[in-house]
């Protein structure tokens, strides 16, 4: 028989309840966990609020069982080394623009090919569908499980010295881009001279003229205040900014069925909120940019679809890259949506 030594004020019924009620707490206490999220955004962009709707909601729905650390401004690294770390198992959530993960997954790339979507709508579901589940299952291998594919808008251009409201309106424009071959040679072929430098050297350049402008989607061209340094924005909508919300798959394994379907759930509707929330957002920012002096002019579908004939030599050689067949595939599956009320 087990012997409860004597502690003053408590009873030997007291000592058993303390006891029977630790053995209860242990495996509750155990259960629960805390995952370690990330992005490179700031706290205000819209891939870092999507990241804490989905703790809120992940935490509601699994009973405070599994609950979400949210690392915004880059604290947990950028996006390439979060990737690696998903993969390590030593980081369990992040947000992640899909353009890094071609560096593993080359079809991948062609979420950010030149003109391959008309709408948000169309992205959303062509990667609710079948491509987007082929493109999951590539990453799953690769040791990454897409809870949601997102996107931060698309991505349009600004300048000092014109509005473009057609491809030859670019001719001899000094623009920064993203360090990416595809958007160098995008944005050659249709006349500029791309300038491609990290986001953080962007304000600077264009306030000092090193560069006339530069190519991103409302919520970086306002978050980062391109506005005080740029006079004209048009909105050519070249590609869309898209994004992965990723767990590692280390993490994904070690979760029971039952906590792998609230954190699908939880997921899904953090993507519906964001889906629903950039549209309020970009309208905010058009006016914010407005009421700063900028001018802002739309560019007609024909006109895009124009940009695209232009930039036909540029796709040809990047469906090379992603596999005919795969792109010949996506494009379809795009079609098939695009008609879709």
């Amino acid at each position: 028989m087990t012997q409860y030594r004597s502690i003053p004020g408590l009873t030997r019924r007291a000592l058993i309840a303390a006891a029977a009620t630790l053995a209860v707490a242990a495996p509750l206490a155990q259960a629960q966990q805390t995952l370690k999220a990330g992005t490179s955004m700031a706290p205000d962009h819209p891939a870092a609020l999507m990241l804490k709707k989905f703790s809120e909601v992940l935490e509601s729905k699994g009973g405070g069982k599994l609950k979400l650390q949210v690392l915004t401004n880059g604290v947990l690294g950028a996006d390439v080394q979060m990737q690696s770390q998903l993969q390590a198992g030593t980081q369990d959530v992040m947000t992640t623009g899909t353009a890094t993960m071609a560096n593993q997954i080359k079809e991948m790339a062609i979420l950010d090919f030149p003109f391959v979507f008309q709408t948000a709508e169309e992205f959303d579901r062509a990667l609710d569908g079948p491509m987007g589940k082929e493109l999951s299952a590539k990453a799953f291998d690769k040791g990454w499980v897409v809870l949601a594919y997102t996107h931060n808008g698309f991505r349009h251009t600004t300048n000092s010295r014109r509005p473009i409201t057609k491809w030859e309106d670019f001719n001899g424009l000094k623009l920064r881009v993203i360090q990416n071959a595809m958007y160098i040679d995008m944005f050659k072929q249709l006349g500029a001279n791309p300038t491609p430098m990290p986001v953080t050297e962007v304000y600077t350049a264009l306030e000092t003229k090193a560069v006339d402008g530069q190519e991103n989607p409302l919520p970086q061209i306002v978050t980062l205040k391109m506005q005080e340094v740029q006079k004209y924005l048009s909105l050519t909508g070249h590609s869309i900014n898209s994004e992965a919300l990723l767990m590692g798959r280390k993490t994904w394994d070690r979760l029971s069925k039952d906590e792998q379907a609230t954190v699908m759930a939880a997921a899904d509707e953090a993507k519906a909120w964001k889906r629903q929330t950039l549209k309020t957002m970009e309208a905010q920012m058009l006016a914010t940019v407005k009421k700063a002096g900028m001018q802002v002019n739309d560019v007609s579908l024909a006109e895009r679809q124009r940009m695209a004939a232009q930039l036909k030599p540029v796709i040809d050689r990047q469906n090379e890259k992603v596999g005919e067949d795969f792109a010949h595939r996506f494009y379809a599956g795009v079609d098939n949506v695009r008609n879709v009320k």
